[in-house]
């Protein structure tokens, strides 16, 4: 921390959460700190001014009566001077002399001395100079900070312009400081959440103000807050950009924008719902050109891999993976389809929607308005002379029972189901009407999977879990030795929540022998899980805790993801993976302390 934040803490000018309120929400906006406390009201630029100018003892800098040298803007980046709040002012030999609104920011000033290669000097400014004169100095570099001002002052917008054609790719990057506001506004909201590496961008009107939050690494955070009176118009264009009726406002309407971010081509899946408060907007980012579907990049561990490899390269068979919505069950079944894709097999798929294209296999989008749903279609694909299938989704009794019966016929069948656990499918398979004969000698592999965060590489350190936390767990520890337990801090790199990417955890039903027998006796579920977890089975909290002792994530986030059954390793059993007391686990494609990252 620089010694003006340290004084304006000291002074009660700014708290401690404040600060690292803002300090969390910079990383994803790339503003300074200064502007950002500002901005959010919690302190004053004079404030700001006053105690700078009582801890800091170099020269002060008035912009307004000191031009900048225009030939600077090439020695410091523009996102780096938006960062720091700092502009190049003039150079004096080897010495470059940048304006700030905080000249006590030592890590700013080392890492433009690395970037220019030259002796800095820091003098103190204004914060509302030091904008202006970038926005001067770098034209166009405006933030989303900028580009919501101008649109809140009325700048003339594009809004009510036509959309692009069907297949037609709109260019996000770079933006130009003549374009409409909405048009930067929109652009710079996209490219950020890119930047930021998020999942989702949800845009949510409220009583006064329209909120934008980016899912990232599977949790939702707070990143702009935009007036009320702009949120019709920003609704407008971004309907116009997904081909969807702007006229319609109350009912559900689904759309798809493509978009090009510098040489990345990236699909948009929008989805607008009418909410109290006007219509809310969920942008799903697929990034088609940088996902990776690689069996070896999912985080397996012991011998999951074998497991799931086995049931995979089976002639016939279904392979079930089962989870909540956003646990990664079709990355790891477009994984599978990739693995075991080659010129001899005819592979088909059905689903609603297709998300990603993938080479070389056959790939069938629903259409419900023409009577193109799964069971349709999978009598009809099973005509078409499959060796395997992927069946999105595994909805109704129908759908179940043709794909069952398809694998009993020779086909390797994969699809999904929503359940808490591999076990819980079974019994949901029958709720809906699937006979346990039919369940017993179909089905050859039941994956339940979730996905947990991991720990950031830049800022982990050890830590003392809770003993309530420690006491959730009480039942595995002698079990899952861990002599280390990891944590985030919270950096810049990960946006100060501790965690930086995200990884799998499996919990593996090989159907077989005596599950197979219980499975067709309709035992009760707590049953057959009972005698899975003797069988060896790992459930998805011990996958989890296997994890923690790995070093890859923290006991917090197990805990957050998994619910405790209340179930542990049999007595007599080290378990499949030969994970004994004092071993490291092996992980498939996340060793620990690397930075592999789901």
């Amino acid at each position: 921390m620089s010694s003006v934040l340290k004084e304006m803490v000291s002074r009660g000018v700014v708290s401690e959460e404040q600060l690292h309120k803002v300090r969390q929400e910079r990383s994803f906006q790339k503003r300074s700190l200064q502007e950002m406390l500002i901005a959010a009201g919690s302190c004053r630029e004079e404030d700001l001014f006053q105690v700078a100018v009582d801890v800091f003892a170099g020269p002060v800098v008035d912009l307004d009566r000191t031009a900048a040298d225009p030939q600077l803007a090439a020695v410091v980046p523009l996102e780096r001077a938006i960062f720091h709040g700092l502009v190049p002012v003039r150079r004096e030999g080897d010495v470059l002399v940048v304006a700030m609104s905080d000249p006590s920011d030592v890590a700013a000033l080392d890492e433009i001395n690395f970037l220019s290669d030259l002796r800095v000097e820091p003098a103190l400014c204004r914060h509302k100079q030091v904008e202006e004169c970038i926005n001067t100095l770098y034209r166009g570099g405006l933030s989303v900070h900028d580009i919501l001002e101008a649109a809140v002052d009325g700048v003339t917008d594009s809004a009510a312009d036509s959309g692009p054609s069907r297949d037609e790719v709109v260019d996000l990057a770079p933006l130009d400081a003549e374009d409409s506001s909405f048009v930067q506004l929109i652009n710079k909201i996209l490219c950020d959440a890119v930047e930021a590496r998020a999942s989702d961008i949800h845009i949510e009107p409220r009583g006064k103000t329209v909120e934008v939050r980016y899912r990232i690494d599977g949790c939702l955070q707070n990143i702009l807050q935009i007036p009320r009176d702009l949120q019709a118009r920003l609704t407008v264009r971004i309907k116009l950009l997904a081909r969807l009726d702007i006229a319609e406002q109350r009912r559900m309407q689904d759309g798809r924008i493509k978009v090009r971010l510098g040489d990345r081509k990236i699909d948009l899946r929008i989805s607008v719902v009418p909410v109290f408060y006007g219509e809310k907007i969920v942008l799903r980012i697929l990034d088609t050109e940088n996902s990776r579907f690689d069996l070896g990049t999912l985080g397996f561990q012991g011998d999951d891999f074998d497991i799931f490899h086995d049931a995979i390269h089976k002639s016939q068979g279904v392979v079930l993976v089962t989870g909540p919505t956003g646990s990664g069950k079709t990355t790891t079944l477009y994984s599978a389809l990739q693995h075991i894709k080659c010129e001899t097999m005819n592979i088909v798929t059905i689903e609603d929607p297709i998300e990603y294209l993938i080479e070389g296999i056959n790939q069938l989008q629903l259409s419900r308005h023409k009577d193109v749903t799964f069971a349709t279609s999978l009598r009809s694909i099973l005509r078409q002379d499959p060796d395997a299938i992927l069946v999105g989704e595994i909805r109704d009794r129908e759908t179940a029972e043709i794909a069952f019966r398809s694998a009993l016929t020779g086909h390797l069948v994969f699809s999904t189901l929503h359940t808490n656990s591999a076990v819980a499918s079974i019994t949901r398979l029958m709720d809906i009407g699937i006979e346990p004969y039919l369940i017993a000698s179909s089905i050859s592999l039941l994956v339940a999977q979730r996905l947990i965060r991991l720990v950031c590489p830049h800022c982990c350190e050890r830590e003392e879990p809770d003993g309530k936390l420690l006491d959730k767990f009480r039942g595995f520890w002698d079990r899952v030795p861990v002599t280390d337990f990891y944590r985030g801090q919270g950096c810049e790199h990960c946006g100060f929540t501790g965690y930086y990417g995200r990884t799998s955890i499996f919990e593996m039903l090989r159907m077989e022998g005596r599950i197979r027998e219980m499975a067709y006796n309709r035992a009760p579920e707590n049953q057959i899980r009972q005698e899975a977890v003797a069988g060896g089975m790992r459930t998805l909290a011990m996958s989890g805790l296997l994890k923690v002792a790995a070093g890859a994530t923290s006991l917090e986030e197990v805990a957050r993801v998994v619910d405790i059954v209340g179930e542990d390793w049999p007595a007599s059993a080290v378990g499949p993976s030969g994970f004994e007391s004092g071993s490291r686990l092996p992980l498939v494609g996340l060793e620990a302390g690397s930075g592999a990252r789901y």
